[in-house]
């Protein structure tokens, strides 16, 4: 195994080492988070201002967000790196190792879902005082998205973030389906092998049915869909929104004023495994 200097944690790093793959994964939207902290708060968790209480609680929720985020970033890696050492893990009972899959695939689906209601938080990052004030105290984005179709409401959030909010509905909509089924209405995921490759489900009235609830993201003639594909397609949508999120905020906080930023990327043990299966290697 390769030796790391970092074990679980975030990295400053600089243009020509800021990447998606091998062992780190770089982001804008942790990068634009980063240094709003920073621009904010000391290295020991002070705030830098005196600020209106208001404002103290907004922030450390904005915080918190940003803090949950990051650690189900690590933990999606985490998980995707044991589910691919159960896998292939041969020696394991054959039936036990399904029962453990599907175990870590409701992991997966419900850290995937976690990760955008996370967004929320740092939405607010983009806004200014007066938007900030005007926003629902709820730390679910599907109420934020709704919150921003409503015409009332057209002043509240700026245009890029509106606009954001709405392109990826049908993206929420798709997690929220698979999270929704699993936790409130008790289905399960089912693992079938074949030939060595591994195809997942929901059936929607039995096990012995043909048919699933699984959304079909992959535009899919069948009612059951291969893990890896799945999982990655899945992943891809959530981290591109992720980015496309960090440049908007990244866009309104240098638009409102002038401050130095880095580049901030993560890294695990886990780590390389993750990458590896997003870039489909």
């Amino acid at each position: 195994m390769k030796q790391r200097l970092v074990i679980k944690g975030s990295l400053i790093t600089y243009g020509q080492k800021w990447y998606f793959g091998e062992e780190i994964f770089s982001s804008i939207l942790l990068s634009a988070s980063e240094n709003w902290i920073s621009k904010n708060y000391t290295p020991q968790g002070e705030f830098i201002n005196e600020l209106e209480s208001w404002k103290r609680r907004s922030y450390g929720k904005i915080r918190a967000s940003i803090n949950a985020f990051i650690s189900d970033l690590h933990g999606i890696s985490i998980n995707y790196s044991l589910l691919k050492k159960l896998s292939e893990d041969q020696e394991i009972d054959f039936h036990k190792r399904n029962l453990f899959i599907e175990q870590l695939l409701e992991q997966y689906f419900t850290v995937i879902r976690s990760l955008y209601d996370h967004m929320t938080g740092i939405i607010k990052i983009g806004l200014t005082d007066k938007s900030l004030r005007m926003l629902p105290d709820n730390d679910s984005l599907n109420k934020l998205v709704s919150f921003s179709q409503n015409e009332k409401n057209k002043e509240k959030l700026p245009q890029r973030i509106r606009q954001f909010l709405t392109y990826i509905e049908p993206d929420l909509m798709d997690i929220r389906k698979i999270r929704d089924s699993i936790i409130h209405k008790g289905k399960e995921i089912l693992v079938r092998n074949n030939d060595g490759e591994l195809f997942i489900r929901i059936p929607k009235t039995g096990p012995y049915s043909n048919d699933t609830i699984l959304p079909n993201i992959l535009k899919s003639n069948c009612f059951e869909y291969p893990m890896e594909s799945y999982l990655r397609e899945i992943t891809k949508t959530l981290l591109k929104n992720s980015e496309d999120l960090g440049v908007i905020i990244l866009s309104e906080m240098l638009e409102r004023e002038s401050f130095n930023w880095s580049l901030h990327s993560i890294t695990n043990y886990c780590m390389e495994d993750f990458t590896e299966f997003i870039l489909g290697y």
